[in-house]
């Protein structure tokens, strides 16, 4: 195993360094990661109202942002309830999505030279001996959008299909070590935001687009939301009761 293998795995399997993590997501709704961290106030709506744990807070690795939700697929998918993006205050969450399936977290990709599957077709083929050849298809059995997000060619091989939503359910229940799908995330297709999954699927991303000079960040960007006021004020648009106390906080 080459060290930067092996500094990956060790990274990826630490709870601490959430920043470092693949399949690194948005939750359901999120506007592009630019404006995301411009309207997002931390309040943590979506991670109260998410009845799977699926939503959690970026930890203090994430730099600027911390305190904002992520899902790690591979710890937790998205089971696309669709309860977070309503009761997001401020629009970083789309309020208006209530359909599954038009939710636009990311495409999952399926390694064939990993996938249980594949491996089994060819094996049989006499193209490798493996001595494991075996037949799996769990990421087809609990994808939520069954043939639509993920089809079955010749009734065997798994193809993900441009109508995969990312919510990186068969990345989490995929058997085998390293796993053989993943998410490429929408919206965060550079490696300053996507952390070392961009290492595995860059030549998925598209080139980002440059910053411009109203991209605010660091200073500037805590600086305009301290100065909120007034009118300003992003309106609630739900009704929502403050917990006094949050297990787990």
């Amino acid at each position: 195993m080459s060290i930067k293998k092996f500094l990956q795995d060790f990274l990826n399997k630490n709870p601490f360094k959430g920043f470092y993590q693949v399949d690194r997501l948005r939750p359901p709704g999120a506007v592009e990661e630019k404006k995301f961290m411009e309207l997002c106030i931390r309040c943590a709506r979506c991670i109260e109202v998410c009845p799977y744990d699926s939503i959690k807070r970026a930890d203090l690795f994430e730099k600027m942002q911390i305190g904002t939700p992520y899902i790690f697929a591979r710890d937790r998918a998205c089971y696309l309830c669709m309860k977070c993006p309503s009761v997001c205050p401020t629009g970083a969450l789309d309020n208006n999505l209530v359909d599954a399936e038009k939710v636009k977290m990311g495409i999952a990709h399926i390694d064939q030279n990993r996938c249980l599957n594949y491996l089994y077709v060819k094996e049989e083929e006499g193209l490798i001996d493996t001595g494991k050849a075996q037949i799996c298809s769990t990421c087809y059995n609990v994808c939520p959008l069954q043939d639509k997000a993920i089809i079955m060619e010749k009734y065997i091989l798994p193809v993900i299909t441009e109508k995969c939503v990312g919510c990186g359910i068969c990345v989490e229940k995929c058997p085998t070590e390293p796993k053989s799908v993943y998410i490429v995330p929408n919206g965060m297709g550079n490696k300053d935001t996507a952390g070392f999954y961009y290492q595995r699927s860059k030549m998925s991303f598209k080139k980002s687009e440059e910053i411009t000079d109203d991209y605010l960040k660091g200073d500037k960007l805590l600086q305009k939301k301290q100065n909120i006021q007034g009118e300003d004020k992003p309106k609630f648009k739900n009704n929502f009761k403050v917990q006094e106390k949050i297990e787990g906080w």
